[in-house]
C-alpha cells in the first residue's frame, strides 16, 4: 500500500496538488510593501487569519493552540481558516492573487519555492522568530534563494517501513534487521510473508507510484529528483526504478496490479494494511499513528531498505512535516511572527500539538512532548531520533512547476502497475513531462 497516494491525501494530509492558475496572474504585486487584508493596530493589537489543511484532529489541536494564545495575548485575534486538502491550494492561490492571503499559512515543500519566487511569502529572518532552540540544520530547510527564510519547519518526519508484527508472527517470518537489509531482502521478506499467509494477504504492494520511494531510490543511486533547479535524474535512472516495479509485479510477495490499484483507491480504513492483509508498507513516520489506529494494533517502524545494505548509507532524510509561512501582504507580520514563535518554541503551547504535524524541531519542546507520549506516538519520536544521525542532506526544493511530480508519478506509475506501460516508456514519459513542467 502506498499511503502517499493522492487518493488518501485528504485523510493523511500529505503531498500537494498542482499549483492553480490564479497565482501566476496576480503575484506580481505581492511583496513586503504591498499589504492588504489584515488590520494591525498601533498598540500591538491585530486581527490575524491563519490557514491550514488537515484532518479534524489537526483542526481540533490547532484550535486549542489558538485559544491558548488568545488567553495570553488577548489583543491579538486569530481567525482560523482550515480547509480540506483537495480545496486548499485552489483557495490559497486565489486569495494570494487577490493580495488577500491569510497572514499565517501552512505551506507544503512542493509549493514553497513557487510561492516564494513570486514574492508571496515574507522573509522570516526579518522578524523576531527565534530558531535558536531548533536541532542543528532544521531551520535551513525553509530557505529559498534570494527570497530568504520564507518557511519554518513545523515538524520532522522520516520515511518509514511500517510492519504488521502479527502478520509476521503468523507467517513465521522474523522482522528484518532494518540497519542492514537491502531491496533484494525486502522482496524476499515479502515473499515469505505471502507464502505463510492466507490467500489475499500479501507481504507488500507496488511502490512505483510512491514519490518517497522514488526519491530514496534516486538518492541511493547518486541521483536526485531536483538538482540545481533542474531535473536531477535521467531516463536511465527512472528506467531502473520502474524496472524494480516490474520485478514486484512478477513477485508473489506483492499485491498484483488490479489489487494494488484497488487498494490505492480505497480509504485508509479499507486498505490492505489497515485491514490486516498486508505485512509491509512505506509511509511517513507520523502516519504510523493513523494506520495503527485503523488496524487496531501498534505497527513496528523500520528503516527503508538501502541499495548498499547499511543504514549509514541509506541516504534517507528528515522531511519537514510542513512549513509555516507569513504572507508578504500581511499588515501585521510582527504579530504573526510572535504567534509562530510561541507555536514552535513555547513548551506549554507547542505541546498541545503533540506529534500530529511531525516531531517538533525545538529540542526542549520535543522533550516536553515526548514525556507525555506512549505507544506508537512515542515510537514515532524515537524512530526520528534514531535515524537523525544517519540521514543525508535535505532534498532540494522543487522549482517552479515541480509540484506536478506527485500527480505525474501517480499517473505514470499506475501505467506500469496496470501493465499498460513498460519501464522504458514510463521513464521516458516521466522525464519528458517533468522537464516540460519546469521549463
Amino acid at each position: 500500500m502506498s499511503l502517499h497516494a493522492p487518493r488518501r491525501r485528504s485523510a493523511l494530509a500529505l503531498g500537494a496538488l498542482a499549483l492553480t492558475a490564479p497565482i501566476a496572474a496576480g503575484l506580481a504585486g505581492c511583496g513586503p510593501n504591498s499589504r492588504s487584508g489584515t488590520s494591525a493596530a498601533s498598540d500591538g493589537g491585530a486581527a490575524l487569519r491563519m490557514t491550514w489543511w488537515g484532518s479534524e484532529t489537526r483542526t481540533a489541536l490547532t484550535t486549542k493552540v489558538i485559544d491558548a494564545y488568545a488567553a495570553r495575548v488577548p489583543e491579538v485575534a486569530i481567525t482560523a481558516e482550515p480547509a480540506e486538502f483537495s480545496a486548499y491550494w485552489d483557495k490559497l492561490a486565489t486569495q494570494t492573487a487577490a493580495r488577500n492571503a491569510p497572514d499565517i499559512i501552512q505551506m507544503e515543500e512542493a509549493y514553497l519555492a513557487e510561492y516564494a519566487e513570486r514574492g508571496a511569502l515574507l522573509d522570516l529572518s526579518t522578524t523576531s522568530l527565534d530558531t535558536s532552540g531548533f536541532s542543528e540544520g532544521l531551520a535551513a530547510a525553509g530557505v529559498v534563494g534570494d527570497a530568504g527564510q520564507v518557511g519554518i519547519r513545523g515538524g520532522s518526519n522520516a520515511p518509514v517501513m511500517l510492519a504488521n508484527r502479527s502478520l509476521f508472527e503468523a507467517a513465521g517470518v522474523d522482522l528484518p534487521d532494518d540497519t542492514t537489509w537491502t531491496w533484494d531482502e525486502f522482496v524476499e521478506v515479502a515473499e515469505a510473508i505471502t507464502a505463510g499467509s492466507p490467500e489475499g494477504t500479501y507481504g507488500g504492494t507496488q511502490l512505483v507510484t510512491n514519490p518517497v520511494v522514488l526519491r530514496l531510490w534516486l538518492r541511493q543511486h547518486d541521483a536526485a529528483i531536483w538538482r540545481d533547479g533542474d531535473l536531477g535524474f535521467d531516463e536511465a535512472a527512472a528506467r531502473d526504478f520502474f524496472a524494480f516495479g516490474e520485478r514486484l509485479l512478477s513477485s508473489s510477495g506483492f499485491a498484483p496490479g488490479p489489487a494494488a490499484l484497488e487498494d490505492a483507491a480505497s480509504p485508509l480504513e479499507q486498505s490492505l494494511m489497515a485491514t490486516g492483509r498486508q505485512g509491509l508498507s512505506v509511509a511517513w513516520s507520523n502516519q504510523a499513528v493513523a494506520v495503527s489506529a485503523a488496524l487496531g494494533e501498534e505497527l513496528a517502524l523500520l528503516r527503508l531498505p538501502s541499495a548498499p545494505g547499511s543504514a549509514g548509507d541509506s541516504r534517507s532524510w528528515l522531511k519537514p512535516g510542513l512549513f509555516w509561512s507569513i504572507a508578504a501582504t500581511s499588515a501585521a507580520p510582527d504579530q504573526a511572527a510572535a504567534f509562530l514563535d510561541v507555536l514552535l518554541n513555547d513548551t506549554e503551547v507547542a505541546s498541545l500539538l503533540g506529534v500530529e504535524r511531525g516531531v517538533p524541531p525545538n529540542t526542549e519542546v520535543r522533550e516536553a512532548v515526548k514525556a507525555g507520549l506512549e505507544g506508537v506516538e512515542l515510537a514515532t519520536v524515537e524512530f526520528v531520533e534514531a535515524v537523525s544521525g544517519e540521514v543525508g542532506p535535505d532534498p532540494e526544493l522543487a522549482p517552479q512547476g515541480g509540484s506536478v511530480l506527485e500527480s505525474l508519478l501517480q499517473r505514470v506509475g499506475e501505467g506500469v502497475v496496470s501493465g499498460d506501460a513498460d519501464a522504458a516508456s514510463a521513464a521516458s514519459q516521466l522525464v519528458e513531462e517533468l522537464r516540460s513542467a519546469i521549463a
